[in-house]
């Protein structure tokens, strides 16, 4: 009884919620679509095959949206990449730096 009460609240909320029927209903339709696609296929051209990972992908996202609608869980904040972003930043800007030194040296016509 106790597992009853405990799952009560979830299975309430899975016919209640529109959205949460939607992606699962969404998920088992990519999934149907990927195992189509991959049943005709050998393996080394399964991993290989674009439209078939789309169709992965897209139904393991619909449910974790699932889940995270069942479990009331915000979803995942982006990370953040300012590390990332600013040695990419400052590449750039001794790139450029670099090549403004080498057109000055090759154009003496710009100093005078």
């Amino acid at each position: 009884m106790a597992v009853a009460e405990q799952i009560a609240p979830y299975v309430n909320r899975l016919f209640d919620d529109d959205s949460v029927r939607e992606q699962i209903g969404d998920a088992l339709v990519r999934s149907r679509r990927a195992y189509r696609r991959a049943r005709d296929e050998k393996a080394a051209e399964a991993v290989k095959d674009k439209r078939l990972m789309e169709h992965v992908t897209g139904a393991a996202t619909s449910l974790q949206g699932a889940l995270r609608s069942l479990t009331k869980q915000p979803p995942p904040k982006p990370k953040r990449r300012r590390l990332r972003t600013a040695a990419l930043l400052g590449g750039v800007v001794a790139a450029a730096a670099v090549a403004i030194a080498v057109d000055r040296r090759g154009n003496p016509s710009s100093d005078a």
